[in-house]
């Protein structure tokens, strides 16, 4: 008999153990439809940048009325920045791209003697284009 309790208690062991393992293979449930939209407008609203320097670069997006600080490239690095939604708003839409090399952050990126800047344009045609600062040069690129 304490062979029989054995197999069984074994049995049961295995089968928990392999329904277990079946469990944790199968994928969890996909998030709601309600989260894609906004990764769709991050992506819309981001911006490719290549730092082709040997230094960390600053990128600014310099508005008419205020800029932002879109965030810190290192040295031979690629980065999605991110462009405020505020720079799409309604009398906002002329924008210019700011790189500081090497230099510490800044209030007025717009100002500094040091800053490479992109000629004015819409804020939609800078998410177009995909930017490299090279030799202390920024290049667009389609």
């Amino acid at each position: 008999m304490t062979t029989f309790c054995r197999r069984a208690f074994v049995s049961i062991a295995a089968t928990m153990s392999m329904t277990l393992a079946l469990v944790a293979c199968v994928s969890a449930p996909s998030r709601p439809a309600l989260d894609r939209p906004g990764s769709t407008l991050a992506a819309l609203l981001s911006v490719r940048f290549d730092n082709d320097s040997r230094e960390s670069v600053d990128v600014y997006l310099i508005g008419e009325k205020r800029e932002w600080m879109l965030g810190r490239v290192a040295p031979g690095a690629v980065e999605s920045l991110r462009l405020p939604e505020e720079a799409f708003v309604q009398g906002e839409t002329m924008v210019r791209l700011a790189v500081l090399a090497g230099e510490r952050l800044t209030l007025a990126a717009a100002r500094d003697p040091r800053a490479v800047f992109t000629v004015t344009q819409p804020a939609s045609a800078i998410v177009t284009q995909r930017w490299t600062f090279t030799k202390g040069d920024l290049i667009s690129l389609p």
